[in-house]
C-alpha cells in the first residue's frame, strides 16, 4: 500500500471514492468530496456504472477523469457489463461456464462451432423463419411426431419406410405416378369405390382358384 501510495503521488494521481450523479452518453458525472468531477468509464471498468453507484474516481494530471470500478449499487438496479468494440472471452486448459435462472441470447448473428454439441432439455421451442439443415447422417428416436403443415415437399433417391400399422384420410385426391407398382399382401386384398376404372393398353391378367365378377 505505501508503494501504491508513493506511485500515486509521484504521478500526480488523485484517487477518490464518489458517486454518479449524471450519466450523458459516454461521460459520468461523479460526485467526490472534492466536487463534481466529468469522468470516462476506464477500459478495465467491465461493469457500467449507474446513476446512484459509488464508484472510484481517478483523476490525472492532464485533468482527465476515469472510473476504475464499481464499488456498490442498488440491488433492485440492472448490472451490465459493456464493451466497445470486437470482444473475445478465452480459457485456456479449464472450461467455461454460465449458471443463471434465464440465459438470454441476443444478436444480429449468433455461431456455433464445435466438435461435438449436446443439447437437453425438459421442454422447447424453437421459432424459426427460415431454416436450413445441411449433414451427413440424421437419426432420431422420438416416441411421438406430430406434425401440421400447409405443405410437404420430399425429394430423395429412395425412401424405406417399416410400420406395424399404417393408416391415411385424405379428403379429396390421391395421385400416384410410378414406373411400376408391385403390391405384396400376405393375407387379404381390399378395394372399394363407388366407381372403379382399371385401364390397360396391352394386357389384363387375373388369376385364381375362384374369380368372382358381379
Amino acid at each position: 500500500m505505501e508503494q501504491l501510495a508513493s506511485n500515486i503521488e509521484s504521478k500526480n494521481l488523485d484517487l477518490n471514492d464518489g458517486r454518479v450523479k449524471i450519466k450523458d452518453d459516454n461521460f459520468f458525472w461523479v460526485e467526490t468530496s472534492r466536487g463534481l468531477h466529468k469522468a470516462k468509464k476506464s477500459a478495465s471498468c467491465l461493469l457500467e456504472p449507474c446513476i446512484g453507484d459509488e464508484v472510484i474516481l481517478l483523476s490525472t494530471r492532464n485533468g482527465k477523469s476515469y472510473i476504475l470500478s464499481v464499488l456498490e449499487r442498488e440491488q433492485d438496479v440492472q448490472s451490465d457489463i459493456l464493451f466497445e468494440g470486437n470482444v473475445s472471452v478465452m480459457v485456456k486448459n479449464g472450461d467455461l461456464g454460465f449458471s443463471a435462472q434465464k440465459l438470454d441470447l441476443k444478436g444480429h448473428d449468433i455461431a456455433l462451432d464445435s466438435k461435438k454439441l449436446d443439447l437437453r432439455s425438459l421442454c422447447g421451442t424453437a421459432s424459426i423463419n427460415d431454416f436450413t439443415f445441411f449433414g451427413r447422417v440424421f437419426r432420431g428416436n422420438i416416441n411421438a411426431v406430430k406434425i401440421v403443415s400447409k405443405t410437404v415437399t420430399s425429394i430423395t433417391e429412395r425412401l424405406v419406410r417399416k410400420a406395424r400399422e399404417s393408416y391415411r384420410w385424405i379428403e379429396n385426391l390421391e395421385q400416384v405416378k410410378v414406373g411400376r407398382l408391385r403390391y405384396l399382401v400376405r393375407e387379404s386384398l381390399y378395394m372399394k369405390g363407388k366407381r372403379s376404372s382399371l385401364l390397360a393398353e396391352t394386357k389384363v391378367k387375373i388369376d385364381g382358384e375362384k374369380i368372382h365378377l358381379g
